[in-house]
């Protein structure tokens, strides 16, 4: 029969390893979102600079009445 005390040791080496590997895990996943939250960031300044010069070189609506009528 084995001693319980290794055994203990044993389980704890086992959850260690797996929790060394959930947190390698989840270190490369919050990379990756890091990632994309840079990129989506740069999509949406160039989308709001995008918008901005519309707007400024789009005139008044064609149907729209001059305001002095």
């Amino acid at each position: 029969m084995s001693n319980p005390l290794e055994e203990r040791v044993v389980d704890l080496e086992i959850q260690l390893a797996h929790q060394t590997k959930t947190v390698e895990d989840l270190s490369d996943m919050v990379s990756r979102q890091w990632d994309m939250i840079d990129r989506l960031t740069r999509k949406m300044k160039f989308l709001q600079e995008a918008v901005v010069e519309l707007e400024d070189n789009v005139g008044p609506p064609a149907n729209q009445k001059p305001p002095h009528y």
